[in-house]
Formats: C-alpha cells, sequence, structure tokens
C-alpha cells in the first residue's frame, strides 16, 4: 500500500516537471532563434543618443547575401560615426550630423525624423526599431543585427565588434541599431524590402527610393 502511494507521488512530481521543462526548451529554442530583447537586457534612455563606451566596428554579419564592397561603419566613444567611404558623422545630443548638418533626430516618443533613413522608424518596446509596415532592424546582445521584413529572418545582415580585446558593454546599442540601419537601408535594402515586394508596392514607376535596389554612395545618403 505504502509502495504505490510513494510510486504515485513520484509519478506526481514527474508530470509536475514537464510543463517547466517544456518551457524551458521553448525558451531555448526561442532564443537560438531571437536573441533576449536588448531593452531588458541593457535599458537605455531615448534621448540624448548614448555613445559607446569603447570604439565599435561593423560590417558584414553571417546571412548569406551579397554583400556590396566597403559595408562597414565605425561609432568611437567620442561620438564620431565613419560610414562607408570615409563619409563621417557625428553624434551630438539627440542628432545625428554629417557635413555638420542635421541629418537624424531621436525623438523623446522613439521617433526617428531625417533625411539619414528614406521611410519614417521608431523605437518598439523591445528595443526594434521599425517603420509603419514592420519592417526594420533589432540589435542582439552579440552585437549581431537582424533585418526585419527581409530575406534573411534568422541572420544577422549586419554585425558589431567592440574595437579592442575588452567585451562589448552593450551600451549605446541604440546609437548602434541606428547606423546599423542607415547602412543596410541605403546599401542592401533587400534586407528590410525583398526586390519583388518592392517592385510591387512601388509599382512600375519605381519612385520609391527605399525600394529601389541600386546602391548609391554615402555621399549621396543624406541629401
Amino acid at each position: 500500500m505504502f509502495a504505490a502511494v510513494r510510486a504515485l507521488a513520484r509519478l506526481a512530481v514527474v508530470l509536475a516537471a514537464l510543463p517547466a521543462c517544456g518551457l524551458a526548451a521553448c525558451d531555448r529554442l526561442q532564443n537560438a532563434i531571437q536573441s533576449p530583447s536588448m531593452a531588458k537586457l541593457a535599458p537605455e534612455a531615448l534621448t540624448p543618443v548614448a555613445v559607446p563606451a569603447q570604439t565599435m566596428k561593423g560590417g558584414r554579419g553571417d546571412a548569406d547575401a551579397a554583400y556590396p564592397a566597403d559595408f562597414v561603419a565605425t561609432v568611437r566613444a567620442d561620438g564620431t560615426i565613419l560610414f562607408p567611404q570615409r563619409t563621417s558623422g557625428k553624434i551630438q545630443g539627440s542628432n545625428l550630423l554629417v557635413g555638420g548638418e542635421v541629418v537624424l533626430t531621436v525623438n523623446a516618443d522613439g521617433t526617428l525624423k531625417g533625411i539619414a533613413l528614406k521611410h519614417h522608424y521608431a523605437f518598439a518596446e523591445d528595443g526594434a526599431l521599425l517603420d509603419e509596415d514592420g519592417r526594420g532592424v533589432r540589435i542582439g546582445p552579440d552585437g549581431g543585427v537582424r533585418a526585419i521584413g527581409g530575406d534573411w529572418r534568422y541572420q544577422s545582415v549586419f554585425s558589431w565588434k567592440p574595437e579592442g580585446a575588452d567585451p562589448w558593454d552593450k551600451s549605446a546599442w541604440r546609437t548602434l541599431e541606428i547606423v546599423a540601419l542607415v547602412v543596410i537601408e541605403n546599401m542592401l535594402p533587400t534586407a528590410t524590402r525583398p526586390a519583388d515586394a518592392g517592385a510591387a508596392a512601388a509599382g512600375d514607376s519605381g519612385k520609391d527610393k527605399g525600394l529601389d535596389i541600386h546602391i548609391p554612395p554615402p555621399s549621396q545618403w543624406f541629401k
């Protein structure tokens, strides 16, 4: 009798543990597909725009994309930004400046405004940077930047690494996400808008520059 009771008790413990194990497995699977939210891991105020504590270098991610040449960017601890072809910018307050002119502003409500980007973007609660159609980018704890809405859903199309041997302290991740989006939107637009979807949205005229796969030089990005 007592043996049967003990057996039933052990069975109850095992059955109770199964849902928890299932949830843990689901969490691991979800994290493998999508990294934990940077907004939770490293809470950061929207404004003023932060600068990293160390120089961060960005470039090609692990996506199997046909990357254009000079697909790189650097953000320094003094707020200086180096875009491709030695085009330089600067973080000043809530603004991104190029050639002394404001090309992008981060507003207190999380929206972005300026000619540095061809679409209207805003920070979502989880830290992703999305436009009105839900397309954009999301930076992960490893510095990888995934594109949302394009051809590479589970691969980073851009990747940030610290210049030195020290690990990335995850500061200024919003700034890195913005800079990555500027490079991606101008040099790899199909990452967020596949060519076929772009053609359908723009029609035969192809007037929407954000859907144009032509890669303009950085000198034309901020005009």
